[in-house]
């Protein structure tokens, strides 16, 4: 490009810029004589000419923290046990099906016991022949015609056959499997005519008039964890529904490795029942522990910068930067820490206006005090 037009196209941009600049400036003088024209005549606005700025405050509250330890713990019954046979036989008849609620001793299972019925049998009458036997020789022991050594032998037939009687019952007990505990039994697989020996499951069997529920608690906790101390639990079949219970037992040791402590708590087992928590089935227990009082804030009152949190505070009509630490959030309340205490008032609105040392005003004081003299003059 020749240098005169750029000489030329220099001249221009100069004589645009200045352009701006003289706007500029022309537009921000009118802008201020239009602003004090509107501050003489009593407006409201966010701040007047040498003025405080107006704001809204709240004052601090105190508040307890919620300090709750949430775990997903597993639910347990304190008796649950698989059934076995104690002998090998045919199954004859099948006395349950899953889900029944037995008590104790109820028959579950009846095995093929012909062959103990007939031991039993024969054992009572070697028992009775033995007695009878005994008897006569007692008699003739009384009128010095037996020998001690023979009644003694007599004794020892009649004690033997006894024995006899009460093994040939226990086999035939045997073949009846029962309850050992009152529960409620769970599924099977076994059908009349089955062949089952001592390694076969009968069934399960599960005591849920109380159910327990063991869950992991944070070191930090542990010194304030005690038995009989309440807790909660929700189930995931239905998430809204609220299971109370209480600690029962305390692990006597942490885990190194996670840093946990195990504890156990008993659950109302009716309740649990109601919305179908099952043994093994796992649950969100919430231990709750007492809260220390801190101070609550306003959210809208916190604000953010490179440093941290802050809020205003309004000592003596100033404004006052505080620095603060969030500690918890409760539905539109933070609590906090920091140089705060209960009845300090802090702003909420207007904050984007404020400096350190800045005179405030609160709105609704400032409205007042405005409005009062417009009025006079009005009238």
């Amino acid at each position: 490009m020749p240098l005169w037009k750029q000489i030329l196209l220099c001249l221009v941009v100069a004589v645009l810029a200045a352009g701006g600049w003289y706007a500029f400036q022309h537009r921000e003088s009118s802008a201020g004589g239009a602003s004090a024209s509107s501050g003489g005549s009593g407006g409201g606005g966010g701040r007047g000419l040498g003025g405080p700025t107006l704001v809204v405050t709240e004052a601090v509250e105190s508040q307890v923290e919620n300090d709750q330890v949430r775990s997903v713990g597993t639910v347990k019954v304190p008796r649950s046990i698989k059934i076995y046979p104690q002998v090998s036989a045919v199954v004859n008849e099948v006395l349950f099906k899953a889900g029944d609620k037995v008590v104790k001793d109820q028959p579950l299972v009846r095995l093929d016991d012909s062959d103990q019925r007939v031991a039993l049998d024969l054992a009572n009458v070697a028992l009775k022949d033995a007695r009878s036997a005994l008897d006569r020789a007692q008699k003739l022991s009384a009128s010095r015609n037996l020998a001690l050594s023979a009644l003694e032998d007599a004794q020892s037939v009649e004690r033997k056959a006894q024995i006899a009687v009460l093994g040939a019952q226990i086999a035939l007990d045997r073949r009846t499997i029962t309850a050992p505990f009152d529960g409620v039994v769970g599924l099977s697989d076994l059908a009349v005519g089955d062949f089952i020996t001592s390694s076969t499951v009968v069934t399960t069997l599960d005591d849920v008039s109380t159910l327990m529920v063991t869950f992991l608690v944070p070191e930090r906790y542990a010194g304030r964890v005690a038995e009989g101390q309440a807790v909660t639990a929700t189930a995931a079949s239905k998430p809204d529904a609220t299971i109370s219970g209480k600690v029962t037992s305390i692990d006597t040791r942490i885990d190194p490795t996670a840093r946990t402590l195990k504890v156990e708590a008993e659950l109302d087992a009716a309740a649990a029942g109601a919305i179908g928590v099952k043994p093994g089935m796992s649950v969100v227990v919430a231990l709750g522990f007492e809260g220390q009082p801190r101070v609550a804030v306003s959210a809208l009152s916190i604000q953010w910068d490179r440093t941290g949190s802050y809020v205003w505070a309004v000592v003596d009509d100033v404004a006052k930067r505080l620095p603060i630490s969030v500690l918890e959030r409760q539905s539109g309340r933070v609590l906090v820490s920091g140089d705060l205490k209960a009845g300090d008032r802090v702003v909420v609105e207007g904050l984007q206006r404020l400096r350190e040392g800045a005179k405030v005003a609160e709105f609704a004081t400032a409205a007042t005090g405005s409005k009062a003299p417009a009025t006079a003059t009005g009238g």
